[in-house]
């Protein structure tokens, strides 16, 4: 149920035809095209990183989409209608919900539950293999039969949690928002892009009153990569992770566009002592440029 699909693929040129892929692609990015397109500005989408995805969020909103979904090349959707389920849960979620998940508790009302106006992305969770870092990935017996049982739910305002870019869609109005920390070649840090770009979307998302929803769709996690890889890979974000957050939680913010927020949190970046969120906060600044 795409409208149209964008491929972003992390190798110096495309290694593949895309007519081989199937009916409905008609983009396909690699690093030559990023930076036909971008010229001087290109190193801010990351290259070896998952946060390359990036790219095709700016591609998919420089075309004028209303949804903008991602996927993982190793999650595999589940349910039908992907992309309805996770508008679905945007548009139509109830302002009222339940005191106790699938009890129909006191008080709740029959003629309307409301609907929520204010829900700008969907994060959908994984079967099989869930998102687990490198640590619990080998510190735990191998799960490979992940299934959720949660309902969809409202994330909380005011709090922070593991926003996971394998399986997710937000509306056009946050755009701006959806560049994945710069990460992977030319980077001390590795695996953390989306977990700290959903740590600047959620404290700017809880200023502008705009929420957020998380269960449904699922997709089938075929985890690609190696656990021990990983370990390696992730060792310096794991502490850096434990101080990124609260830099971004002690912010405030003057305005209510996310643009102008995000703008705001560049230039907060740039003045830190740390030379990777100066970098970081420069690259936020040249993305912010390009809506």
């Amino acid at each position: 149920d795409w409208d149209e699909i964008i491929i972003v693929e992390d190798n110096e040129t495309r290694t593949f035809d895309i007519e081989s892929v199937g009916v409905g692609v008609k983009n396909h990015y690699s690093w030559k095209e990023i930076e036909e397109t971008l010229g001087s500005n290109a190193w801010i989408i990351s290259k070896k990183d998952s946060a390359i995805r990036s790219f095709g969020f700016l591609m998919a909103y420089l075309k004028g989409a209303d949804f903008i979904f991602s996927l993982d090349d190793d999650c595999y959707p589940v349910q039908p209608n992907f992309c309805q389920q996770h508008i679905k849960n945007m548009n139509t979620t109830a302002k009222w919900t339940e005191s106790v998940i699938g009890m129909r508790t006191r008080g709740l009302p029959y003629k309307n539950l409301g609907k929520l106006d204010n829900i700008v992305l969907n994060m959908g969770l994984w079967e099989g293999v869930p998102d687990l870092d490198s640590i619990q990935s080998l510190s735990s017996p191998p799960i490979n039969d992940f299934k959720p049982e949660q309902p969809n739910r409202i994330m909380p305002v005011g709090q922070y949690f593991p926003l996971c870019g394998m399986n997710f869609g937000f509306k056009r109005q946050i755009a701006v928002l959806s560049y994945f920390a710069p990460m992977g070649m030319n980077s001390p840090y590795h695996r953390f892009d989306d977990i700290w770009f959903g740590i600047i979307l959620k404290k700017i998302c809880d200023h502008c009153n705009f929420l957020i929803s998380c269960g449904e769709p699922n997709v089938r996690h075929i985890r690609a990569s190696d656990p021990f890889v990983n370990l390696k890979k992730e060792a310096p974000g794991i502490f850096a992770n434990e101080e990124f957050w609260e830099v971004i939680d002690n912010m405030t913010f003057a305005y209510l566009e996310p643009k102008l927020c995000l703008l705001q949190v560049s230039d907060f970046l740039k003045e830190n002592s740390d030379p990777y969120l100066q970098k970081y906060g420069e690259a936020l600044k040249i993305w912010t440029s390009l809506f």
